[in-house]
């Protein structure tokens, strides 16, 4: 497989030198150190980890109208290629990649994927987390991404994604994205997903949106039977708004997402839905101090039967702390945060350093 993807980068890469476009490239390194602590714990699982070293290494070539882009994540518990996308430059405006790729369905992840130096607090919203840290959305797909930004309404842009690919799988630990360099045999289904934002500006980051999302998860293995016993496959269907005000020292960014789930088992079908939301606050203050604070809620999570297979994910949190960039592209952070899951509460608190090297 790794001989194969090298073949095809080699293609796109060599399809424009009778041209002679000049080749551009982007290296960005984005580190991260962390350190946690838990108290006043109700909770028998937290999925917590006590400390985490990250490395996330991006890299972007480009060629005429073909691009290349990478993500490669190495911690002291993974190592994983978590994309891999090819692109072709159609127009100025849109650009269709095929491979592996975040579903731009995904709000928080869609503005700061895996580098912490990029998000201003240390921890992601429950309902945006990463499927190996048990999240209950897919957020890794493989297939077809089509990104578009657009001038409308005068100078205001309209900015579009719409992707379909290989959806994750249900295990025994969670949600399992199609890998790319060790793939496997069993039966996977398809996502589909789209989103569109207004914004006033080409580069900024106030606009308000809408998602849709419909995919299909096929369970792999034994399942945990208080959640999925003679489980098949569940129809994930999301809707989602969002929006992001950025003001020059403060900004607020929310989403709201409802989904609704139509569990297949061999006897019977089950269906119902959840409503989960957050809101964050963050300003910046004197010597180059960042404050933030966040709200995640959620309504029908305690009785949704697909959240029952994901016992740790927090129903309700409640997120508060400090960020210093102390110098150029580094940054410490410190949170604290009070987590209610399904099966318990407990508090943490962290300790980060993150930083960009180009």
């Amino acid at each position: 497989m790794r001989g194969s993807l090298l073949l095809i980068v080699l293609f796109v890469l060599a399809a424009p030198l009778a041209r002679g476009d000049p080749l551009q490239h982007e290296f960005l390194l984005l580190p991260s150190a962390d350190v946690v602590g838990t108290f006043d714990r109700r909770a028998p699982v937290t999925q917590v980890n006590d400390a985490v070293l990250k490395a996330d290494l991006i890299l972007s070539l480009q060629k005429g109208p073909f691009k290349l882009f990478g993500e490669y994540l190495v911690s002291n518990h993974e190592a994983d290629l978590e994309r891999f996308q090819l692109g072709w430059q159609m127009s100025d405006d849109t650009v269709i990649w095929v491979g592996r790729y975040h579903q731009p369905t995904s709000v928080w992840n869609h503005d700061h994927h895996h580098g912490q130096y990029l998000q201003t607090s240390i921890t992601r919203p429950a309902i945006d987390e990463w499927e190996d840290l048990r999240g209950v959305l897919p957020q890794h797909f493989t297939g077809i991404l089509i990104e578009s930004s657009k001038q409308v309404f005068g100078t205001w842009r309209l900015r579009t994604a719409a992707a379909g690919g290989i959806a994750p799988q249900l295990t025994s630990v969670g949600l399992e994205p199609f890998d790319l360099v060790h793939p496997d045999g069993n039966r996977h289904q398809m996502g589909y997903q789209a989103r569109a934002s207004l914004h006033p500006g080409d580069f900024s980051e106030t606009g308000v949106g809408v998602l849709v999302a419909n995919d299909e998860l096929t369970s792999v293995g034994t399942l945990p039977p208080r959640a999925f016993r003679n489980f098949d496959h569940v129809d994930l269907r999301l809707f989602a708004l969002f929006g992001t005000y950025a003001a020059t020292d403060w900004k607020v960014l929310s989403a709201v997402y409802y989904a609704d789930a139509r569990l297949n088992y061999t006897t019977a079908v089950a269906r119902d839905s959840f409503i989960v939301g957050y809101v964050q606050f963050q300003r910046r203050l004197v010597f180059d101090f960042t404050g933030f604070a966040r709200w995640e809620d959620s309504s029908r999570a305690a009785d949704s039967a697909y959240l029952q297979g994901f016992e740790q994910f927090a129903r309700s949190r409640y997120v508060a702390g400090l960020r210093w960039d102390f110098q150029q592209r580094q940054a410490l952070t410190v949170q604290l945060s009070n987590s209610h899951t399904l099966d318990g509460r407990f508090s943490d608190v962290r300790l980060q350093w993150s930083a960009a090297l180009f």
